[in-house]
C-alpha cells in the first residue's frame, strides 16, 4: 500500500511539472505570435509523454486559416538526418559501405577518387556549393568546372551538394527514385503517414505556405522552388507529430542499429557535426544534444533530442521571420527547469523606429535595417533577414548575446551600430538614411557582374523606383538592393509575383521600357514592366 502511494504521489508531482512547463512553454509562444514572430506547431515530449503540442499563426495568412497539430511543413535541412540513416541502412544490408570513394558511383567526376561517403556525411568532403539543378548530368558538370573548397578532411565546411551526391547514390544502389526508398525504410516503419516530397504538388487542408512576412494581406509568400529542390539536402514536409514518431523510432534503434546511431552522433572533425546530424551542447552544462535544423524560403525547423533524458523538442513554422534558435533555446530552458523566459518588448515610437532605418557599414560587411509593418528587420553580411527586438529606442537584441546598440549625435540622428555577440563587436557607420533599388541581369548593359542600374525616386513616393524608357536587351533580369546579392528581389513560382531570391525576370525582346519597383508596402514588393 505504501508503495502505491509513492507511485501515485510521485505521478501526480510530475503531472504538475508538466502542467506548469505546458503553461509557461505556451505563454512564450503566445508571445512571440502576438508581434508576428512565430507562426506555427511545437511539440515537446520526456519519457515518451507528449507534454505540450500547440499550433499558432496562419497556415494561410491571407485568408486567416490557422494552423493546427497537423499542418504540414517543409523542413528542409532535417531531411539530411533521413537522408543519412538511409546510407547507414543500405550498409547494414551490404548494398555499399561508407569508406566507397565517390567515383565509384560518378566515374566522369576524377575528384571522387579521394572522396568517401563518409566525408559527405560529415560535410568534410570539400565539395563546394552548386546551383539548383534538375539532374545527376547537369550537378556533375557544375562540379566539373569547380575546384575543391578544400583538400578532403582538412576542414569542417556545410555543402548541400554533399546530400545532393547521396540521393543520386541511393537512387543507383537500389534502383528506386530517393523519396520512395525513404518512404520504404523511414516513413512506413514509423507510420509518418503525413510525410512526404514533392511540396508543390501536395493537395491538402493541412498544408501550411511559406511567408517572407506575415502580416495578414499584406503577407507575402517566399519563395516556391519550380522543382523538388534541394532534393536529398532538403526537399522533405513533414508534421511535428510524425517528426515525434521519427525521433522516438530512431534513437531507440528501431530504424538502424543502436551503435550506428551513436556513430551518427559522434562529431566528426568539428564538435559540433557527426555523420547528417548536428550535435548542441547547452551551455553551462555537460547535456548534449542531437538533432537538425532546417532553414529556406518560407519555413525554419528545429529537431532536437536528448537521447539520455527522452527529451523531444520540436518546431516548425512557416515564417522566416520566426527567430527559431532563439525560441528553441528557450523552450529547452524551461523544459531542463533552468529558467522561465520572459519575452519583453520595449515600446518605441514608430519615429524613433524610422530614425534607425538605413544601411550601415563596415570593413566586415554592409548591413541593412528596414522597417516592415513595425517589425525591425535587420540582415547584411552576417545574418539573414531577421526581426530585431526592441529593448529601447536604440538597443535591439537578437538574442541576450546578441544586441544592436544605436548611436545617436547630439541631434538625435543616428550615425552608427554597433553589434555585439559572441564572436566579439562590429561598429558600422551610418553610410545611407535611404535604399537604392536597382536593376541587374543580361538585359541591362551591367551584365550580371556589373553595378546596378539604379533606379530613380521622387521626395513625395520615395518608395516608388522608377526608369523611364530604359533600353534593355533580350535576356534577363532582377531588382538589387545597393549591388547586394542579399537582397535581391525576382519572381517567385507563379512568375508574377516578386520576392527575395526569385528566379529572373525575362526580357523576351529589345526595346525601350518603363519600369517599376514598387516599395511602398515593404512586406508585399511590386512591380511593372512596360515595353513602349
Amino acid at each position: 500500500m505504501k508503495h502505491i502511494l509513492v507511485t501515485l504521489l510521485f505521478v501526480i508531482s510530475q503531472s504538475t511539472v508538466f502542467a506548469q512547463k505546458n503553461i509557461v512553454i505556451d505563454e512564450l509562444l503566445s508571445s512571440y505570435e502576438k508581434i508576428n514572430q512565430f507562426s506555427g506547431s511545437v511539440l515537446v515530449a520526456e519519457k515518451g509523454k507528449i507534454i505540450f503540442e500547440k499550433s499558432y499563426g496562419y497556415r494561410n495568412a491571407v485568408k486567416k486559416e490557422k494552423n493546427t497539430n497537423h499542418s504540414r511543413y517543409r523542413v528542409y535541412s532535417t531531411t539530411k538526418m533521413f537522408t543519412t540513416i538511409v546510407i547507414l541502412k543500405l550498409q547494414e544490408l551490404g548494398k555499399l559501405s561508407i569508406e566507397d570513394n565517390l567515383s565509384k558511383y560518378f566515374p566522369n567526376y576524377s575528384k571522387g577518387d579521394s572522396i568517401t561517403i563518409r566525408n559527405m556525411l560529415s560535410h568534410t568532403s570539400g565539395i563546394p556549393e552548386t546551383d539548383e539543378s534538375n539532374s545527376e548530368e547537369e550537378l556533375i558538370k557544375q562540379l566539373l568546372s569547380k575546384p575543391l573548397d578544400f583538400s578532403v578532411e582538412t576542414k569542417w565546411s556545410y555543402s548541400n551538394t554533399n546530400f545532393y551526391l547521396l540521393g543520386y547514390i541511393i537512387q543507383k544502389v537500389t534502383g528506386k527514385p530517393y523519396e520512395e526508398v525513404i518512404a520504404e525504410m523511414i516513413f512506413k516503419p514509423c507510420q509518418m503517414a503525413n510525410s512526404g516530397f514533392h511540396f508543390n504538388d501536395l493537395k491538402d487542408a493541412n498544408k501550411s505556405l511559406g511567408y517572407e512576412f506575415m502580416v495578414g494581406e499584406n503577407s507575402n509568400e517566399a519563395l516556391r522552388f519550380k522543382s523538388d529542390h534541394p532534393y536529398a539536402a532538403g526537399a522533405m514536409y513533414s508534421t511535428v507529430e510524425d517528426l515525434y514518431k521519427f525521433s522516438e523510432a530512431f534513437y531507440t534503434g528501431k530504424i538502424i542499429d543502436t551503435n550506428l546511431v551513436k556513430y551518427m552522433c559522434n562529431p566528426y572533425l568539428e564538435e559540433y557535426y557527426g555523420l547528417g546530424q548536428e550535435v548542441y551542447r547547452i551551455q553551462n552544462s555537460d547535456k548534449m544534444l542531437f538533432g537538425h535544423g532546417g532553414l529556406g524560403p518560407g519555413y525554419r525547423c528545429r529537431f532536437i533530442r536528448d537521447r539520455e533524458e527522452e527529451i523531444a523538442i520540436i518546431i516548425l513554422s512557416n515564417s522566416e521571420m520566426t527567430p527559431v534558435d532563439k525560441i528553441a533555446e528557450e523552450i529547452t530552458g524551461i523544459v531542463y527547469g533552468k529558467y522561465h523566459p520572459k519575452h519583453e518588448v520595449g515600446k518605441v515610437a514608430h519615429r524613433d523606429l524610422q530614425l534607425i532605418e538605413g544601411i550601415y557599414s563596415s570593413t566586415e560587411g554592409t548591413f541593412y535595417v528596414r522597417l516592415i509593418d513595425g517589425m525591425v528587420v535587420f540582415n547584411g553580411s552576417i545574418l539573414p533577414r531577421v526581426p530585431l527586438i526592441p529593448v529601447t529606442k536604440t538597443l535591439y537584441k537578437l538574442v541576450d548575446s546578441f544586441t544592436f546598440n544605436f548611436k545617436a549625435d547630439q541631434t538625435g540622428k543616428i550615425e552608427s551600430i554597433t553589434i555585439t555577440n559572441l564572436k566579439g563587436v562590429t561598429n558600422a557607420p551610418k553610410i545611407s538614411d535611404s535604399f537604392p533599388w536597382g536593376i541587374i541581369g543580361t538585359a541591362t548593359s551591367s551584365g550580371w557582374d556589373g553595378k546596378d542600374i539604379v533606379m530613380q525616386t521622387t521626395k513625395s513616393k520615395p518608395h516608388i523606383y522608377y526608369l523611364k524608357n530604359y533600353p534593355l536587351n533580350a535576356g534577363e533580369l532582377r531588382f538589387r538592393l545597393n549591388n547586394d546579392w542579399s537582397n535581391s528581389l525576382a519572381l517567385n513560382h507563379d512568375d508574377k509575383t516578386l520576392c527575395y531570391d526569385g528566379y529572373n525576370i525575362k526580357i523576351d525582346e529589345k526595346g525601350n521600357y518603363d519600369i517599376i519597383l514598387d516599395m511602398t508596402i515593404a512586406s508585399k514588393p511590386r512591380f511593372s514592366l512596360k515595353k513602349l
